[in-house]
C-alpha cells in the first residue's frame, strides 16, 4: 500500500468515526459503590464547607510574599483576603448573590474559620481584589496535588458561561457551525450569534479519572478561539502535572504546531484529525506519529480518545451545578465568578473521592495536616 492509499484509507477511517458508523467496541462501565457514594452526597454541604476553610487557611499560609493586613486610622477597615476567599468559594458553592452571601458567612463562620465580620459589599470588592485571587490560584493548585501522579491522561475542551438567562452555549455553538458550514472552526460563537457580552468564554484541561480540572483560562474577548488559549491552559496543566502522559482533544485542536508543543513536553497527542488530513508531517513528528497510531490500530487509538467524553461530562456538572448566569456586570469580577466555579467543583470532587478512593483520602489527609 503506497502513502497515496494509505491517505484515502485513513480519511475514510475519520469519516466513518465522525459519522458514528466506526465498528467501536465500548468499554466495560466502571463500577461504583453506591452505598459511598450516597454517604457523601449526604453530607456534601457539610464536607465542602468545611473543606473550602481547610483548604484556605492552607493555600494562605502558602502565599508569598503574605498579603498584610495594613491598619489605618481612616478609610474601611482591613479585612483578611482569606476570609473573602472562604465567603466568594461558600457563595459560589451555594449559588447566592452577594447580601445572602453576607448571611452565609454569619452561618458557616465558626466552620469556616473566620477571624471578622464584613458586609456584602466587601464580598463584592473581593472578586478583582489581588490578594483574593493569589489565593485562590494556590487553592486550585493544592486541589490537582491531590491527584498529582495518579492521573495520567487529561482532556482539553472550550465552552461558555452565560451571563444571560437567555443565552445557551452549546445551540450557539451548533448555529454558529451551520452557517459557517465548516467542520472545525476556532473562534468561540460571537457577533451574529450572540450579543457582545452574553458569554465569559473558558478552556479547560480535565483528568479523565478523577474528573479534576489541572488547567483554567477565563475570558471576556470574543476575539480569540480555543487554540489561542490552548498554551495557557496547557502551560498551567503541565505544572500542575508535569507526569502528564497523553491529551486529547477534538479536531478544533488537531493541528501541527498544537501536537508539537505537546511533544515538546514529552505528552503525546490524541486529537481527532479533519477528514481531509495528510501524512506530511511537516517537521513535526508528533503529528505523523499521531495519525500512524490511528491507522495502524483504530480500536486502541478511540479506547484513548473517547475518554475526552469526561471534559464534556464535568462541563455538564458545572451546568447542574450553577444553573443561573453569572452575576456580575464588570469583566474582571465575572472571570473570578467563573474561575470560583472551577475551585469549587475540585474541592467538591475531593470530598467525594474522600468516600470513594482510600488512596486521595490518604493524600488528602497527609497535603492538609
Amino acid at each position: 500500500m503506497n502513502w497515496k492509499q494509505k491517505t484515502e484509507t485513513l480519511q475514510n477511517l475519520i469519516g466513518e468515526i465522525r459519522e458514528r458508523t466506526f465498528p467501536y467496541i465500548e468499554r466495560p462501565k466502571t463500577k461504583i459503590n453506591w452505598s459511598l457514594y450516597d454517604a457523601a452526597q449526604c453530607r456534601e454541604v457539610a464536607d465542602v464547607v468545611t473543606e473550602i476553610g481547610i483548604f484556605v487557611d492552607f493555600a494562605n499560609d502558602e502565599v508569598i510574599p503574605k498579603p498584610e493586613i495594613i491598619k489605618s486610622e481612616a478609610g474601611r477597615p482591613s479585612i483578611p483576603p482569606d476570609d473573602i476567599a472562604k465567603t466568594l468559594l461558600v457563595q459560589s458553592y451555594l449559588g447566592h448573590a452577594n447580601r445572602p452571601a453576607e448571611g452565609l458567612a454569619y452561618l458557616f463562620s465558626e466552620r469556616l474559620n473566620l477571624k471578622t465580620n464584613f458586609s456584602y459589599k466587601t464580598i463584592e470588592r473581593g472578586y478583582d481584589r489581588r490578594s483574593v485571587n493569589e489565593i485562590l490560584n494556590v487553592v486550585f493548585t493544592i486541589t490537582n496535588k491531590c491527584v498529582s501522579g495518579l492521573e495520567k491522561i487529561f482532556s482539553v475542551d472550550g465552552s461558555g458561561t452565560p451571563t444571560s438567562i437567555k443565552q445557551n452555549y452549546a445551540r450557539d455553538r451548533e448555529m454558529q457551525r451551520k452557517k459557517r458550514s465548516k467542520e472545525e472552526n476556532d473562534a468561540f460563537p460571537h457577533s451574529a450569534f450572540t450579543s457582545k457580552h452574553d458569554y465569559v468564554y473558558k478552556e479547560a484541561m480535565i483528568g479523565v479519572k478523577y474528573k479534576l480540572i489541572a488547567g483554567w483560562v477565563s475570558t471576556t474577548d470574543h476575539t480569540i478561539g480555543e487554540t489561542t488559549l490552548f498554551p495557557r491552559v496547557f502551560g498551567q496543566s503541565i505544572n500542575n502535572h508535569p507526569d502528564m502522559e497523553k491529551i486529547l482533544g477534538d479536531g478544533i485542536f488537531g493541528a501541527r504546531w498544537i501536537c508539537q508543543l505537546v511533544g515538546q513536553n514529552g505528552v503525546i497527542p490524541r486529537f481527532l484529525p479533519r477528514r481531509n488530513v495528510r501524512f506530511k508531517a511537516k517537521g513535526v513528528r508528533e503529528w505523523a506519529e499521531m495519525l500512524l497510531s490511528l491507522f495502524i490500530n483504530p480500536q486502541e487509538w478511540l479506547e484513548e480518545y473517547h475518554l475526552r467524553s469526561n471534559s464534556e461530562a464535568v462541563f455538564s456538572m458545572l451546568d447542574r451545578g450553577n444553573p443561573h448566569p453569572l452575576r456580575k456586570r464588570l469583566d474582571r469580577r465575572r472571570e473570578t465568578e467563573d474561575y470560583l466555579r472551577a475551585i469549587v467543583h475540585n474541592i467538591k470532587r475531593l470530598c467525594y473521592l474522600r468516600y470513594l478512593d482510600n488512596e486521595i483520602s490518604k493524600r488528602l489527609s497527609k497535603i492538609l495536616s
